[in-house]
């Protein structure tokens, strides 16, 4: 199965995925709308959801799947058991200890994560009784990230790629269920918790149902291989979720602004996660057990060439999406959320967010890639050491906005911090990563493509008046858009002759003549 058909295996399903992620929060926004206990939902949920994108979708499988890889390639199945058996058991321990301390000290820990909550009671009850019930998840869902990576290493993307949707859609039922006898944070809050013992048992029937090596509970001795892992394992962690890292910084700071800043953030970054997972971790799976399988193997003549393809690939998927996430964020933000308790200056206050953040998505998708090629390498000290400085640049340019640009401070300092995560990880990388003169030159077509494509969409939108459109009319504004900018986009990467462009015509054109 080619990279392409792979990536569009895992992106088709992670469509769904977020269509349903964006149904659930679009259900949940019309119930609470910008509200004290959707902040403080918001804020318990991000637990879940950065441990989720630590382990599920980037730091644990980055490391996990190139080791567990090794004893595939040889056939040492017991080998292979046995090393994920020796993790599993590890992370029992670890998140079993780690939740019990969350649930004890839950308020310290709130305080700590939402300092600003201090001066609203209300808020920061709400959210210690949302972060106990929620964060016993986090133990199912680390749990489950080893069977996830024992499906990518034997490259079963379909069943692993279904788990979100899975999950999304037992998340929007929990919000119908005892309407008349809990709240609304409540009940999604338990629904959570459910979706996280439900990923669990999807993903060990899935490990028995293919006959592939299922880990058990076996005692903590520390083997070579396992001593290695887990060397790497932290900074991995640090270097692959930093943009999870900077969500919370995110958050930490937002806590000290008025009600319903959260929640302005927290909608924004939805619309950000849908192209960050679609493009960005899509590719990053499916890169992962490749190369590992390459380096495993000692083929080493064409990593070079899968890396380039890689990074073009997401780019020609990645520009055009910032662009139209950039000129069509309000009439997306009042046709998602625009119901309900959600007004007309929550919708702009939004999109003025989604906006500053679109500026950092090639950063967060490009990171991607690059992290997946150096984890493949084994090489965890270089995102490490790239992760450091985001982190620590995305606290200095928050500090800076913030007090000037308030919510949308947030987002721009940490866009950059993501330019500056890329930036230091080429920097950094020691030839690992290079990029030849055609990659610049192809780069730049690109840009120059989407460029004209923002221009196009621009010019369209200036015959409307956005905050009196309805429902139908922003569907065909968002719909005609869409379709006019992809037809400008390729047209324009065809004229400026970007080669897989033209290789796709001449194929097409072969095909018709």
């Amino acid at each position: 199965m080619g990279l392409a058909r792979k990536f569009f295996t895992i992106s088709s399903l992670t469509i769904v995925s977020r269509v349903f992620g964006i149904v659930r929060e679009a259900v949940l926004i019309r119930f609470l709308g910008a509200s004290i206990e959707m902040d403080a939902f918001t804020t318990a949920f991000k637990f879940p959801s950065f441990f989720r994108r630590f382990f599920a979708e980037s730091g644990f499988q980055s490391i996990f799947v190139p080791y567990f890889t090794d004893f595939v390639v040889a056939e040492k199945l017991k080998g292979a058991t046995y090393f994920s058996s020796r993790i599993f058991s590890l992370i029992f321990l670890v998140m079993l200890i780690a939740t019990v301390i969350v649930c004890i000290f839950a308020e310290q820990f709130t305080i700590l994560m939402a300092p600003g909550f201090i001066n609203s009671p209300e808020k920061l009850a709400l959210t210690i009784e949302f972060t106990r019930i929620i964060f016993p998840s986090i133990a199912f869902i680390s749990l489950s990230s080893v069977y996830c990576g024992i499906l990518v290493s034997y490259q079963k993307f379909f069943i692993f790629a279904m788990i979100p949707i899975l999950v999304n859609c037992l998340l929007v039922l929990s919000l119908f269920i005892c309407q008349d006898m809990i709240s609304t944070g409540r009940r999604i809050s338990y629904g959570t918790l459910a979706a996280g013992i439900f990923q669990f048992v999807y993903m060990y029937i899935c490990i028995k149902v293919k006959k592939l090596p299922s880990p058990k509970l076996l005692s903590l001795k520390m083997t070579p291989k396992i001593k290695e892992l887990l060397k790497k394992l932290i900074p991995v962690l640090a270097g692959a979720g930093v943009a999870q890292i900077n969500v919370l910084t995110g958050s930490f700071f937002a806590s000290y602004l008025p009600t319903g800043c959260i929640t302005f953030l927290h909608c924004a970054d939805r619309f950000i996660q849908f192209p960050l997972a679609l493009f960005g971790v899509s590719i990053g799976i499916v890169l992962l057990p490749e190369i590992s399988e390459q380096i495993a193997k000692k083929k080493y003549s064409n990593l070079k060439d899968v890396q380039t393809r890689a990074l073009l690939f997401t780019l020609r998927l990645t520009l055009p999406s910032v662009v139209a996430l950039i000129s069509l964020s309000y009439c997306a933000i009042s046709l998602i959320y625009g119901y309900g308790k959600f007004d007309q200056d929550a919708i702009q206050n939004t999109s003025n967010i989604l906006k500053a953040s679109s500026l950092g998505l090639p950063a967060y998708v490009v990171a991607k890639v690059m992290s997946s090629i150096l984890f493949a390498q084994k090489d965890s000290k270089t995102p490490l050491i790239a992760a450091i400085f985001s982190i620590v640049a995305n606290i200095v340019f928050v500090v800076l906005l913030i007090i000037p640009f308030k919510e949308i401070g947030i987002a721009v300092g940490a866009s950059l911090a993501g330019f500056v995560n890329v930036f230091i990880m080429f920097k950094k990388s020691k030839g690992s990563i290079a990029f030849e003169k055609s990659t610049i030159i192809d780069s730049a077509k690109i840009l120059l493509a989407s460029l004209i494509m923002f221009a196009v969409i621009l010019f369209i939108n200036s015959y409307y008046n956005l905050r009196n459109l309805k429902v139908f009319e922003e569907l065909l504004l968002i719909g005609m858009s869409c379709i006019i900018g992809a037809i400008v986009y390729i047209g324009s990467l065809f004229i400026l002759g970007d080669s897989v462009m033209r290789s796709f015509f001449n194929f097409i054109r072969k095909k018709v003549s």
